[in-house]
């Protein structure tokens, strides 16, 4: 094969080569996890794009609430404090006691992300606040294929005002009481819109609440809002998911420990069913052996 042939594949692999680097390092800055295990986080972030014009500011159109009493601090898992730390959301709650109660029973710092307007939803949350854990809301917001994929009771939708907008998520706080963050359920479609998220997260400011962006779009821009109105914010690393079977939730919890401690510190966010209770109970105790801590998601909110 004659050389300049041999030349111009070796270009391109190079080509190649640094265009598969380049997609892992801007993935990584988001939270996912680099197929190679490098530090990129420790790079400098890109710059900051271009922000679309802001909305009106509007005021929470509902009277102000009296603080809620604060729920009792949860307990950190054994080991030193400069350990790896896990933070784990388990969402989807509200209607299922028989998912919270092995949840309780772990012991543990979890943190439970409720949906509002569900049977369970003010009764789970005051239990797993007097049980030390931490609180969140799970916020439904329209996902692409909306009405065909279904967010649940009160979702907030893009046909929404701002001020309808507001007035639900203060709803939606007022019902799941002791919440000290929000979470997004769905909305693949909404968190990509950086007008409705900025009006949704200035209920959010108005309360000193944090965001945990569960990237349900990798477009998403909830995150990058809730920063830019002063918020403490987090991304989640790794989804559990229940659908993929017991040996799918498996490679799931094993990648929970390599990325911990690799990166310092990782959210992981599973969806609540009987299974991942079980297997939660079980990699608890291996992460403990490891001298991996279990922290609510409050303190991997920065």
């Amino acid at each position: 094969m004659p050389a300049r042939v041999w030349t111009a594949l070796a270009g391109l692999i190079a080509v190649l080569l640094v265009a598969v680097v380049g997609l892992d390092q801007w993935q990584s800055r988001r939270g996912e996890v680099s197929l190679f295990g490098l530090p990129w986080l420790s790079l400098p972030a890109p710059a900051t794009p271009l922000r679309a014009p802001a909305a009106p500011k509007l005021r929470d159109p509902r009277p102000a609430q009296p603080a809620s009493p604060a729920p009792p601090a949860p307990q950190a898992g054994p080991g030193p404090v400069s350990a790896p730390r896990v933070a784990v959301i388990i969402d989807n709650l509200g209607a299922r006691r028989d998912v919270f109660d092995p949840l309780r029973d772990i012991r543990r710092p979890l943190t439970v992300a409720i949906l509002p307007g569900l049977p369970l939803s003010e009764w789970t949350a005051r239990e797993a606040a007097q049980a030390g854990m931490e609180v969140i809301l799970d916020l439904p917001m329209e996902p692409y294929r909306f009405p065909e994929v279904d967010p649940g009771p009160g979702a907030l939708l893009m046909a929404m005002g701002p001020q309808e907008l507001q007035a639900q998520v203060g709803a939606h706080l007022a019902s799941v009481p002791g919440a000290v963050g929000v979470t997004n359920h769905m909305g693949s479609r909404m968190t990509e819109d950086r007008t409705r998220m900025r009006t949704v997260l200035e209920v959010l400011a108005g309360r000193r609440l944090f965001l945990v962006d569960g990237l349900a779009s990798n477009l998403s821009v909830a995150y990058d809002e809730a920063k830019a109105l002063g918020l403490r914010a987090g991304r989640r690393q790794i989804v559990v998911d229940h659908a993929a079977g017991e040996a799918g939730d498996r490679v799931r919890w094993d990648e929970v420990a390599w990325w911990a401690e690799r990166r310092g510190e990782v959210i992981v966010i599973a969806h609540g069913h009987p299974l991942t209770a079980r297997l939660l109970r079980e990699y608890v105790s291996r992460w403990e052996a490891r001298g991996i801590r279990l922290v609510p998601v409050s303190q991997l909110a920065k």
